[in-house]
């Protein structure tokens, strides 16, 4: 994972994140709905088994970083806010090596799928794991350090900072979960929101 995906302070500023390879999760619906618990628990259960085969393997070994989800909304000209939870996009994202194939990942979705009492036996959402490049993207950046429902006040201050740059914001935004909100109080929790230039 790029540093500059973590390291970020309470300061806004601009960043470029470079191209990067991925394990990616595309869905639908409101974070709080079935689906989103449900994908995070697959797109990590497909990490770790992938580090684990490729370690027993003796491959190129790597760290599971920390999960990212790039948000937006396909109605033009609406902030993801204005429109229904329902209604939202997004993408999960956990880092991997760029030398992972798209047949090693179907070995791994495989393996996970076939495994019996596993804790994503029936999951279906580990069928839909992909393997994604991403181009390089140039973000405003802050770190949020809160209850994610206070983020809004984070954002407002990325485009403050933006519009003195004379930079436009897109319609799109990513966060990097720094913080386990099963083991952190929501006041603690640190998240880096990073809101792509148009």
């Amino acid at each position: 994972m790029p540093d500059v995906l973590w390291n970020a302070t309470t300061t806004p500023d601009t960043v470029t994140v470079p191209s990067r390879t991925v394990l990616s999760l595309d869905g639908q619906g409101a974070p709080e709905g079935e689906t989103f618990p449900r994908s995070i628990m697959a797109i990590y259960g497909i990490a770790y088994t992938l580090k684990f085969a490729r370690k027993k393997a003796g491959g190129r070994d790597f760290k599971i970083g920390p999960l990212e989800a790039r948000w937006w909304t396909d109605e033009p000209g609406r902030r993801l806010p204005d429109v229904p939870r329902e209604a939202w996009r997004w993408q999960l994202r956990i880092a991997c090596p760029k030398d992972a194939s798209v047949a090693e990942l179907a070995r791994t979705i495989e393996d996970v799928m076939k495994k019996k009492g596993g804790k994503l036996e029936g999951n279906p959402e580990v069928a839909r794991v992909r393997l994604s490049v991403l181009p390089a993207t140039r973000y405003g950046r802050v770190l949020h350090v809160g209850p994610y429902g206070a983020e809004t006040e984070s954002f407002a201050r990325i485009a403050e900072m933006l519009k003195a740059a004379s930079l436009v914001a897109g319609n799109a935004h990513s966060e990097v979960y720094l913080s386990d909100p099963r083991r952190t109080k929501p006041e603690k929790l640190k998240t880096v929101l990073l809101l792509e230039l148009a």
